[in-house]
């Protein structure tokens, strides 16, 4: 009952804090659009459950946050945390052990963790409601502790050896979060997180290492106080645009400007312009390069008329295939990612085979010879015989198309490959004279050496043998079983 106690006065003591906070700072210090910092330092409280395991049944506990924020450039900032959790194992009613212990043991899993981010916001940094998204890492230091004597629990490490149930252990992140501009200078941040435990820093046996969970999930609120300012919104003159006249523009305190783009509403034609938006002397806002995403918030402005409607979010081309040819101006938008394209974005084949420069482990094969999906000749096949049922009329040797085909390619393969060598084996049914069929399974045998011989395959490499009726593969009972056994088999030797 005492731990519970523990974990709600500070929760009561900090919430009493954060408002006091907002209420001091909600007066607004001056026009939003005018305000951006480069620093920021915060306190927030955050719920963690630790996932990923099976043994233990660590419940979701609040804890303590302290960030802090540097911002880089427009939109980017490199955030850094500190936090403290201590949770609890609820399981209570299971028989299980782990090296020695039960997994309802009343053990607390203590954590302490550094952190950085590096986060995009998805709108300008003085918008009222704002989203970022982003990734990083730290160093969490942790241990199974009991809960009564607060010492650590001893199990078996990665050498044998008997090890505390604890680590500095790293850790890889990725967040995502809501900002809510409360006033100029304070922001009320909701954070999720997602942190997984790498194992490098800890050091314990496979059975250990697999029981204890290995990812924390948190989610948390608080309160950044914004210092530093960076830099004022542009005027008329940075947008290249003549100064309006100052008496038609002039803005007495009772004049609403709504939209808050510098222009009353009583002279404003867009009074409903987009936070962030620049605007012309008339309200109305700008996109200079035509792309449909307004100056302010196009992070390219210099987009080409021609990628109008091929732009992202941001404003900058889409490349879907990452080739570097934008989508605008590529002749094949989808192209396999990795491989080589020439300057209209199509993929390069240096050798005919079908796999794109780039992606072809063997770009230099012949052209006609199969290849596999890496663009190499897969020799795989020449390790079993290549048997070849051939349509023959009754007493004839002659090749069908359909085997003519086979053996082509066959041939372009041995005339790449050229220490492999041949055995050609001819077989018939049992229909007529064995000594008629020995003499037929000869005549077919030598019909394939000569085709592969004038497709380029060295003679010398080749071995004829005429069978006759031997070795049926099927019954000479059915028209199918003798179409079988008239066949052609090729062993290859190396």
């Amino acid at each position: 009952m005492s731990d519970r106690v523990a974990v709600k006065r500070p929760l009561t003591e900090t919430a009493a804090l954060l408002l006091s906070l907002c209420l001091l700072t909600v007066v607004p210090a001056g026009p939003v659009e005018a305000q951006t910092f480069r620093y920021s330092l915060g306190l927030g409280y955050g719920l963690q459950s630790a996932r990923g395991g099976d043994f233990f049944d660590l419940e979701g506990d609040f804890g303590l946050v302290g960030r802090g924020s540097l911002s880089p450039g427009p939109r980017w900032e490199l955030t850094f945390e500190a936090a403290t959790f201590r949770q609890a194992n609820t399981r209570t009613d299971s028989t299980a052990a782990l090296d020695g212990f039960p997994n309802s043991a009343p053990l607390d899993f203590k954590s302490f963790r550094l952190g950085a981010s590096l986060d995009r916001l998805l709108l300008p940094e003085y918008s009222t409601v704002n989203f970022l998204v982003g990734g990083g890492g730290g160093l969490v230091v942790w241990k199974m502790a009991d809960r009564h004597a607060d010492t650590a629990y001893n199990v078996a490490g990665s050498r044998g050896e008997r090890t505390d149930f604890s680590a500095a252990e790293l850790f890889v992140r990725a967040t995502a979060g809501v900002r809510l501009r409360v006033s100029p200078r304070v922001t009320l941040d909701i954070r999720g997180s997602a942190d997984y435990l790498t194992g490098a820093g800890a050091e314990f046996a496979a059975a250990v290492d697999e029981a204890r969970d290995r990812l924390l999930l948190g989610v948390g609120a608080g309160l950044s106080f914004r210092f530093g300012r960076r830099y004022k919104p542009a005027g008329w003159s940075d947008l290249g645009l003549p100064e309006p006249d100052s008496t038609l523009l002039a803005v007495r305190p009772s004049e609403p400007d709504s939209d808050g783009d510098g222009v009353p509403d009583r002279l404003d034609r867009c009074p409903g312009t987009p936070a962030g938006v620049r605007a012309d002397q008339y309200g109305c806002p700008l996109d200079t390069d035509g792309d449909g995403v307004y100056d302010g918030l196009d992070d390219c402005p210099g987009t080409p008329p021609e990628a109008a409607g091929a732009v992202d979010i941001f404003g900058c081309a889409v490349d879907r295939d990452f080739d570097g040819v934008p989508d605008w101006a590529d002749a094949c938008p989808d192209g396999p990612v990795g491989g080589v394209v020439d300057s209209a974005g199509c993929p390069l084949d240096g050798d005919g085979d079908g796999v794109p420069d780039g992606l072809d482990d063997c770009p230099y094969t012949l052209v006609g010879v199969e290849v596999d999906k890496r663009g190499c000749i897969d020799l795989s096949m020449l390790d079993t015989p290549m048997v070849l049922n051939i349509d023959y009329a009754p007493g004839s040797f002659e090749i069908d198309p359909h085997n003519r085909r086979r053996l082509k390619r066959l041939a372009g393969l041995l005339n790449f490959v050229t220490d492999i060598k041949l055995e050609i084996y001819g077989y018939t049914d049992n229909i007529g004279t064995a000594r008629a069929n020995q003499r037929l399974s000869e005549k077919r045998a030598r019909r394939v050496r000569d085709f592969l011989v004038a497709q380029g395959v060295a003679a010398e490499r080749i071995q004829v043998f005429g069978r006759g009726e031997t070795n049926f593969i099927a019954s000479n009972r059915t028209a199918e079983g003798r179409a079988r056994n008239r066949r052609i088999e090729i062993v290859f030797r190396r």
